[in-house]
């Protein structure tokens, strides 16, 4: 049976095959007012699961019976610890690591040896999570997607969110509806595909212009569609109906983005690749903390962390790539930033998202390399992978 974790002492398993490592996580958590229980492997991590549920897993990435990103697996799969932050140790900063453990599941990072000031930060922005349950989504990207077909949920879906939008994703217009009704104060926008059932889509949208006459409303179709419909479309949302057989990708991101959050600066999202590799921030005179990156863009970099910095702090990077000892060095401004937040009906993924200024010749020469810099990937082809 799981024991709720108490508010005043936080229980932290500490997973680690190395009795010194874990004696040292242990005392540093002790110094932090939580209560530290030491797991010699993956096995005992998962029994102890069973028992009662932490606030917060570390865990090292190299073990000997499990791995790391296995043990992740399993405990995002288990019901007492799907919602519970799993950060890994890692004295290295092999991409192919980074990958395995970010489709583990892996909530964030913190390089060895382990700094009590970087573990009290993780430590902090988890607290804090529990607090933030109250404050609600933050206003202004707060956006209802109905999807039309796998496309809105996969693609501009998942490029939303990485653009800095907390996404509600309805199946079709009857799920819209009932999310509308049960949101709709809290919505800053409404984004519909028409082309499944555009009789359908079309009087949701008539309602939703309705009852939400001052926000915006997108739609869209992946079909070619008739007169009426698309005469009908424009009366409603103001605007022609955006048809993604004309538009490439990330025109297509660009034209929705427009209009639901006028005036923002892009970070070409629809353009970004996979980039795996653990990332060091720091802002000036602030502490060093880390997280990794998954994505890159053109201009950007998307980072998974539980300690982003604010919007619009500009940050020093330490990027370490494949092959190399020293790090890479760049500098860049965060343009959005989702600090951790318990589960709920918007999806936002918890980080930041940075829009690089300035980067080294070493990093530079990486994305000439992988990072596309065409306005979009070509429809006839697919993203290319980093070999990051």
């Amino acid at each position: 049976m799981n024991t709720p974790t108490s508010a005043a002492r936080d229980t932290v398993f500490v997973v680690d095959d190395s009795r010194t490592a874990r004696e040292v996580v242990r005392l540093h958590l002790a110094r932090l007012g939580c209560e530290a229980v030491a797991l010699d492997g993956g096995e005992a991590c998962l029994a102890e699961l069973t028992r009662r549920t932490p606030a917060l897993i570390l865990m090292d990435l190299r073990m000997e019976r499990m791995q790391g990103d296995e043990v992740c697996r399993r405990v995002k799969a288990h019901p007492a610890g799907r919602n519970v932050p799993v950060i890994m140790f890692t004295s290295a900063g092999e991409p192919h690591e980074v990958m395995h453990c970010w489709r583990a599941g892996a909530d964030d990072f913190l390089p060895k040896p382990v700094a009590q000031e970087a573990l009290e930060a993780k430590l902090s922005a988890v607290r804090a999570a529990r607090e933030r349950a109250r404050e609600g989504v933050p206003r202004g990207r707060r956006v209802l997607l109905v999807e039309g077909g796998r496309f809105l949920h996969t693609f501009l879906g998942g490029a939303l969110e990485q653009e800095g939008l907390h996404v509600l994703y309805a199946r079709d217009a009857e799920d819209a509806a009932r999310l509308a009704g049960e949101h709709g104060a809290q919505l800053d926008g409404f984004v519909v595909d028409v082309s499944r059932a555009p009789r359908e889509a079309l009087a949701l949208a008539s309602k939703l212009r309705e009852v939400h006459a001052r926000k915006p409303l997108v739609l869209l179709s992946r079909a070619e569609e008739s007169a009426d419909v698309l005469a009908r479309a424009q009366s409603l949302a103001g605007a022609p109906l955006l048809e993604k057989r004309h538009l490439g990708a990330d025109e297509l991101l660009g034209r929705v983005l427009a209009r639901l959050v006028p005036g923002l600066n892009p970070l070409r999202a629809a353009e970004r690749v996979p980039f795996f590799t653990v990332v060091e921030f720091s802002s000036a005179g602030g502490a060093t903390l880390s997280g990794f990156s998954h994505d890159a863009s053109p201009e950007a970099l998307f980072v998974r962390t539980l300690t982003p910095a604010r919007e619009g702090a500009r940050l020093s990077l330490k990027v370490l790539l494949a092959g190399q000892r020293t790090p890479c060095l760049a500098e860049a401004t965060v343009a959005w930033s989702n600090p951790p937040r318990p589960p709920g009906p918007f999806r936002a993924p918890a980080g930041m998202g940075l829009r690089l200024e300035r980067m080294d010749a070493s990093l530079t020469q990486q994305f000439v390399r992988f990072v596309p810099r065409t306005l979009g990937f070509p429809l006839s082809g697919s993203p290319r992978v980093s070999g990051f």
